[in-house]
């Protein structure tokens, strides 16, 4: 019973961990958007309490954006559970480079694993806006040149 019980527990507390990442549903692979917002944060964080409710207030905007927003939330130190989730998302490289660092988003060109923006608690509401825009135009450029 002991031996079902180790193996059952990691296997369960690895669901709740991916849920814990909050992205939103995974699509297809047809139909995910190639630019990935990903905000590193976790409860402790000072920097993500500036950051985050900043954050989500732009991405208010950008609902109907081809983006995809994934949050890995170190809080609970699941980092095999996040690092699954980061290879499930296309951006593993670029999480494996976080090194469990906590209060920024990164914009991904999930293609090519281009980190295309850091935004930080140094960015006001408009710098973020700006840094999101800057991205899907890269990512449509990148598109229309078949990049």
């Amino acid at each position: 019973m002991m031996r079902i019980a180790a193996l059952i527990l990691p296997l369960w507390l690895g669901v709740i961990a991916v849920a814990s990442a909050q992205s939103e549903t995974p699509a297809t692979a047809a139909d995910e958007p190639r630019l990935v917002a990903a905000l590193f944060r976790s409860n402790w964080c000072g920097p993500c309490k500036v950051l985050e409710p900043r954050y989500d207030a732009v991405m208010a905007d950008y609902a109907e954006a081809p983006l995809e927003r994934v949050r890995f939330d170190s809080s609970f130190g699941r980092r095999g559970a996040l690092a699954r989730r980061a290879r499930q998302e296309g951006v593993s490289a670029v999480y494996e480079a976080t090194a469990g660092a906590t209060g920024f988003v990164l914009l991904i060109d999930r293609d090519t694993g281009d980190v295309l923006a850091r935004i930080s608690m140094a960015y006001s509401d408009a710098d973020i806006r700006g840094a999101l825009d800057h991205a899907l135009q890269v990512i449509a450029d990148r598109e229309a040149f078949g990049l």
